[in-house]
């Protein structure tokens, strides 16, 4: 381990061990990807996921933001039109080749764009968003667009993966997990979940996999975990002589231990990857519903 506090995440490496091919079974054909994230169709960690999961013979169309969308989380446009077209009321989305759309929107904008216009004919087989540059583990994950779009995947019944590397903010300057070598494990993962399928869909209804790759040069194995409660930065607001209201937004790291024994922040400072079931249901559990209820009592409108 690269951090020197105590460590009690057990592990549930249900699939460790299980990743061992890298390119699709000569059995198998081809999926039909469609290939997002938050940072931008230009981006380099995007180009070196499509590589990779087209050199393992996939067919990978690229349908992701024209621009940075970075913590735009589930976002969705929600300028309805309700009569006339208007600049305010559309969202422009560009085919610039034959395999790559850039849509002028958050990654679920892109997603939902893709799966209605690119992929009208048939849906892909799987959205895959990333590679991220940092970690989106712990609440980082509920704000963030890689993991949003396969969100807005997974409501659409479409099995999804994202794809993050990890960044160690303890070091100066800080590392960054390879993102060639999470491409990697990301295509891999694809090949495992389709020799494991049966020949049905790749992922439960509804489910995508949030997945994080550690920045250790040597990776322990894989885990499948739990999105933890801890976020290894935030922004914190700083007033700034810039104007009387102004505040600067800067962020704030904390390398503190996960109070989720099974979190993905705690196996990624194990030096594991991180795969998390996601379902897209915030709700709490049955005992938290229950004592709710019961606290309402006879609560009327």
């Amino acid at each position: 381990m690269r951090r020197s506090f105590r460590w009690w995440a057990a592990s549930t490496a249900a699939v460790a061990g299980m990743l061992a091919t890298t390119a699709v079974s000569p059995a198998q054909e081809p999926l039909d990807v469609l290939l997002t994230n938050d940072d931008g169709h230009a981006a380099p960690t995007l180009a070196v996921l499509k590589q990779a999961l087209t050199a393992a013979g996939h067919r990978v169309t690229v349908v992701a933001p024209c621009d940075d969308q970075s913590g735009s989380g589930t976002e969705l446009s929600s300028n309805y039109a309700t009569g006339e077209p208007t600049r305010e009321n559309t969202i422009e989305a560009k085919r610039l080749a034959p395999d790559v759309w850039a849509v002028c929107g958050s990654p679920g904008d892109a997603v939902l764009f893709g799966v209605q216009n690119v992929f009208a004919a048939d849906p892909p087989d799987v959205v895959v968003s990333g590679v991220n540059p940092g970690q989106n583990s712990g609440a980082v994950a509920n704000h963030s667009g890689t993991v949003g779009a396969t969100v807005a995947s997974g409501e659409l019944a479409i099995p999804a993966i994202a794809v993050s590397v990890e960044i160690d903010v303890s070091t100066d300057p800080p590392q960054v997990g390879s993102a060639p070598a999470a491409a990697e494990y990301a295509t891999r993962l694809l090949d495992q979940l389709r020799s494991t399928s049966n020949g049905g869909p790749l992922l439960p209804r509804h489910i995508a996999l949030n997945i994080n790759y550690p920045v250790a040069a040597e990776v322990a194995g894989t885990r499948v975990t739990s999105t933890g409660r801890a976020a290894f930065v935030r922004p914190q607001y700083e007033p700034t002589d810039l104007c009387p209201d102004c505040y600067v937004i800067r962020p704030a790291f904390d390398t503190s231990p996960d109070p989720v024994a099974d979190s993905d922040n705690n196996a990624l400072a194990a030096d594991h990857v991180s795969v998390t079931p996601l379902d897209g249901d915030w709700t709490a559990d049955e005992r938290v519903r229950s004592s709710i209820r019961q606290r309402l009592g006879a609560l009327r409108p």
